[in-house]
């Protein structure tokens, strides 16, 4: 399942991801944040609202906590939303609930989401939310694009302490 959804936040909370991602690199680099939907909610984060959305069309009741990161001026290669570092050591793929793009600011020519059947535009404020395993990557662009990525886990992957 893909879903695409537009004008997700609105333009305050949206300005407030485009600050936070936009600090500098280290504000983008993976982040573990523990516990549910709801306790997200209770601290106002903007994982929280976007993860929401999400559980429109995921069943996020066994979340544990969610990892967030950004890419600003990056570009994934093809890939699956998996833990890293548990792949890293057995092979073995294990994938969070589901995967969530969401784009806080886009200035592009191209750069499109894509998967091996679909081609999904980037536009500032649409959110991507789509099923475990799904190959997918990112097609070369020009411009600037922030986008943010939250994936919500069941169980904790290795690496965060």
């Amino acid at each position: 399942m893909l879903v695409v959804l537009d004008d997700v936040l609105d333009e305050e909370r949206r300005l407030a991801v485009v600050g936070f991602f936009s600090q500098s690199d280290e504000a983008r680099k993976m982040k573990w944040e523990k516990g549910g939907v709801d306790k997200l909610r209770g601290n106002k984060s903007p994982m929280a609202l976007l993860l929401n959305r999400a559980s429109q069309f995921f069943d996020l009741s066994d979340m544990v906590g969610s990892e967030y990161w950004a890419h600003y001026g990056t570009r994934p290669d093809w890939h699956v939303d998996k833990d890293e570092k548990l792949y890293a050591m057995s092979g073995n793929t294990e994938c969070p609930i589901c995967s969530v793009v969401y784009y806080a600011d886009v200035d592009v020519v191209g750069g499109n989401f894509v998967t091996e059947t679909m081609s999904v535009q980037p536009v500032t404020n649409r959110m991507i939310v789509f099923s475990p395993g799904l190959m997918h990557g990112v097609e070369k662009y020009t411009g600037t694009r922030l986008s943010v990525a939250v994936n919500p886990w069941a169980i904790k992957p290795l690496g965060y302490v």
